[in-house]
């Protein structure tokens, strides 16, 4: 017999820089404007992306593969070279939009956590619970 094999859609800390929400959270927020405030958003968002069930992990990566073109859409600008005040248009435009709303909410509340708590989403111990 032939071992099933899963596929899985990880998000990396690249896939979210390459979506441009970071540059969007740092825009929008002063809390994530410090880069090593950022660093630790965008590790905690992709951490706390990957312990989504699969079907929902899937569609928040090809959300985020397509927010470069939706932010881009509206404001006619890449998120990436957007000034502030596009930043803010542009992020209100989205979150009128069914999909981009939820996505947006999402990952700018575990981005904000990350920054300010400063931890990742890590797995409990089994073993340290077992001892209890």
């Amino acid at each position: 017999m032939r071992a099933r094999r899963t596929v899985s859609a990880r998000i990396t800390d690249r896939d979210l820089y390459d979506s441009g929400l970071p540059h969007c959270w740092a825009g929008a927020y002063a809390a994530l404007s410090p880069a090593p405030a950022l660093g630790r958003a965008v590790h905690h968002t992709a951490e706390s992306l990957n312990r989504m069930p699969a079907a929902y992990r899937w569609g928040t990566a090809a959300a985020l593969r397509l927010f470069p073109v939706a932010f881009r859409a509206v404001t006619r600008r890449h998120p990436a070279v957007a000034t502030p005040e596009e930043i803010h248009r542009g992020l209100a435009r989205l979150r009128a939009l069914p999909g981009f709303a939820e996505l947006l909410r999402l990952t700018t509340a575990l981005a904000l956590y990350g920054a300010l708590d400063g931890t990742a989403v890590r797995p409990p111990n089994r073993r340290k619970e077992a001892l209890r």
